[in-house]
């Protein structure tokens, strides 16, 4: 009998551990300028290649989406994988592979930032837009000890993932909002990424929390006042793309 129950156990320790592996989800994530003459709709062809011809030769791939900033000049192509080996299977070859270069050829490397994160926390309401959303994606690391500015203080990751639980609840709350998805790099980096129905639906909710600065009891206060502002860096995309 006590065999059975350390069989039963061990069974259900190595299911935990597969249901685990199967819902890690890693952000691979690159923004950049592309070279000057070269063309949004080269670029649009480019990704495409890369997705029929050279992407399905590597598994663990949850979903793509290719992202503008039409004002900035700045694209993001972002892939959720299942687990880092996915991911650095494909991003070893990319750079030297033909299929690859449809796109790379065309990418202004002094612009580019290319890296992966672990996701932390995910809050969903709806499915992610194929083809037609809108994203805004914060780049940043937090406070450190010894901070210049007044208002700001060391934190920790714990004390940071209430704050961004707090900041949910209003996010959530607000007309349009879709997903958001908070990861992790290994040497500390975090990118929080919000999905909305458009742009005017971003907009709105953007500006009602910005307002709420003002209180510092608020819960946007208590989690931008965790954020090295020196860090941090702002995207708002238009999803191009969906794969």
């Amino acid at each position: 009998m006590k065999k059975m129950l350390t069989g039963v156990a061990l069974a259900a320790v190595l299911l935990a551990q597969s249901v685990q592996a199967e819902e890690s989800k890693i952000l691979e994530i690159a923004w950049f300028k592309l070279l000057p003459g070269a063309s949004e709709t080269q670029f649009l062809d480019g990704a495409q290649h890369v997705q029929d011809h050279f992407l399905p030769r590597f598994d663990g791939r949850i979903y793509r989406e290719l992202m503008s900033e039409h004002e900035g000049g700045y694209w993001i192509d972002s892939i959720h994988w299942r687990s880092v080996g996915d991911f650095e299977k494909a991003a070893a070859e990319i750079l030297t592979d033909p299929d690859g270069a449809a796109i790379m050829d065309l990418i202004d490397p002094s612009t580019m930032a290319w890296f992966h994160a672990d996701r932390v926390r995910h809050w969903n309401v709806a499915e992610v837009p194929k083809g037609d959303g809108y994203t805004e994606i914060q780049v940043f690391r937090l406070v450190a000890p010894g901070s210049e500015i007044e208002f700001l203080f060391p934190t920790t990751d714990e004390e940071f993932l209430v704050s961004a639980e707090a900041i949910q609840a209003d996010l959530a709350s607000k007309q349009g909002f879709l997903d958001r998805e908070l990861f992790k790099t290994t040497d500390g980096w975090w990118v929080d990424l919000i999905h909305w129905e458009s742009k005017d639906a971003a907009d709105a909710a953007m500006g009602t929390i910005m307002a709420d600065l003002a209180d510092m009891e608020s819960a946007a206060m208590g989690f931008i006042s965790k954020i090295d502002p020196k860090s941090l860096k702002s995207f708002s995309m238009n999803q191009e793309r969906f794969w």
